[in-house]
């Protein structure tokens, strides 16, 4: 999660989960609100059919999430997506870097 992005819908959900709960967003509440969305965009195309849901998930492509863009997902569910570097500055994550290698981002398949 990078805290410093501009989008308008980052700082948006920052400003809303901070009111709601008392503290800052995490990575995995905001991992959670994009897999959320992931699934209400599969159940909006396909449907209610578990099958459905589970292929349109499947073909999801550039996804753009509160985490950064979410390329696509491989052959076992994993998501491709660039990793994103912080570091910690009076006390606070920010933005360093973004690792966009798919030699050292993609999971390893077996």
């Amino acid at each position: 999660l990078n805290r410093d992005d501009p989008r308008p819908f980052v700082q948006e959900f920052l400003k809303s989960y901070k009111a709601k709960y008392g503290m800052a967003p995490d990575m995995v509440g905001a991992s959670s609100y994009d897999a959320f969305m992931i699934v209400a965009e599969a159940i909006r195309k396909a449907g209610t059919n578990p099958k459905a849901i589970q292929a349109a998930i499947a073909k999801t492509k550039n996804f753009d999430g509160l985490t950064g863009l979410i390329k696509h997902f491989d052959k076992i569910g994993e998501v491709v997506k660039p990793v994103q570097v912080q570091v910690v500055k009076k006390g606070a994550f920010h933005y360093f870097a973004q690792i966009s290698d798919p030699g050292i981002i993609t999971p390893v398949v077996k």
